[in-house]
């Protein structure tokens, strides 16, 4: 019976990194297999709590202080308590920080782990000072303390790891995603949009992201505005929350948009709102492969993602890659969509190995090696 830890660098929410997790779990056969979910932080969604609790494994929540931005040293006593407490045969490290990534191996190397494999699930904005001298000081221990190197794209792969691993031993795990429970449905629209009290005609801009630095929400709410001088019959919905929730809101409240512009807040089922939208909008600052990219493709929506989103999300004739500096551009291809029909993308996502079973039957291979 293989032990298996799966370990998250930031609190459990409802995230990109954590759907791909647990939707990859939940449909995953752990015979002979048992897995653990731990976060040095908290835990504040019950629908993956039950998920690993139907698979019998357990979340392990640490308690720390978790601040956004701030270093990530306090992780390293509680875990190494824990590991020497309890033992495992495989850790798979998942967060969107280099040092977590390399603090977390290099603890589980210390513990003689048997399989340590580090996943980078997004990029970053590789210029900047902080990311060049935490990359600078994480990399000799990236290089030495894991077995393995997962990312979801080349480009996420890159931003995480040095040159080398890149090229001789990084694995592309695919963000697969449940295409039948993301295919496009008119009933479940037409229900949605009832119950939510959005009219037939109405022309619904959509986005699902964390309120970040990284999401450009105040981007987006520009755009909006102007496609609304243009189109008055249009509304933007926003799933999720984070710690640029409430500047968002004041922004939206200062723009006179607070009846087009409703926020959902976190949800576990996305692929309903999804059904609602007409069009779905990212217009992040960097990124690597985004799941809710494939997802919105998934659902035949008109994907429109800046161009700092890696090409690798170009998977069927529903995206479109414009430029921040072309805010024009943005508005004219919103325009385009208003009474679009839905894109036919299940072959093409299918052919490129983006569904959920590929992606699961990729890891388990990862952790039976």
């Amino acid at each position: 019976m293989k032990k298996i830890l799966e370990v998250f660098g930031e609190p459990i929410l409802n995230g990109g990194q954590e759907s791909f997790v647990f939707n990859v779990l939940d449909h995953m056969d752990l015979t002979n297999m048992t897995v653990d979910i731990l976060t040095p932080y908290y835990c504040k969604n019950e629908y993956y709590q039950n998920i690993i609790k139907n698979k019998k494994g357990k979340i392990i929540t640490l308690d720390l202080p978790f601040i956004q931005g701030a270093n990530r040293f306090n992780i390293i006593k509680p875990l190494d308590k824990f590991l020497k407490e309890n033992k495992y045969d495989i850790i798979h490290i998942h967060s969107g920080s280099i040092s977590v990534l390399a603090e977390v191996s290099m603890v589980a190397h210390k513990h003689h782990i048997n399989k340590i494999i580090v996943h980078s699930h997004c990029a970053a904005e590789s210029k900047t000072l902080k990311y060049r001298i935490i990359k600078f000081i994480s990399l000799p221990i990236l290089n030495h303390c894991p077995t393995d190197y997962l990312a979801c794209s080349k480009v996420a792969g890159e931003c995480k790891y040095s040159k080398k691993i890149v090229r001789k031993k990084l694995v592309i795990l695919k963000n697969g995603v449940d295409l039948k429970k993301f295919e496009f449905n008119e009933i479940v629209r037409k229900q949605m949009r009832k119950e939510l009290g959005i009219a037939n005609d109405t022309y619904v801009v959509g986005h699902v992201g964390r309120f970040s630095y990284q999401k450009n929400h105040e981007y987006l709410v520009e755009v909006f505005e102007k496609l609304k001088q243009k189109h008055m019959n249009s509304l933007l919905i926003l799933l999720g929350n984070g710690e640029n929730f409430k500047l968002i809101k004041e922004l939206v409240m200062a723009k006179n948009l607070t009846d087009s512009v409703w926020f959902i807040g976190n949800v576990n089922n996305v692929q309903d709102y999804m059904q609602v939208m007409d069009v779905f909008v990212l217009p992040s600052r960097f990124e690597g492969l985004p799941i809710v990219g494939v997802e919105a493709q998934a659902n035949g929506l008109p994907t429109m993602v800046s161009t700092c989103v890696s090409d690798e999300l170009e998977l069927s004739d529903a995206i479109d890659f414009i430029s921040l500096d072309n805010q024009k551009m943005w508005i004219e291809k919103l325009l385009s969509y208003i009474g679009a029909k839905r894109f036919n993308t299940f072959e093409s996502l299918t052919k490129n190995g983006y569904s959920l079973e590929a992606t699961v039957r990729k890891l388990k291979e990862i952790y039976e090696d």
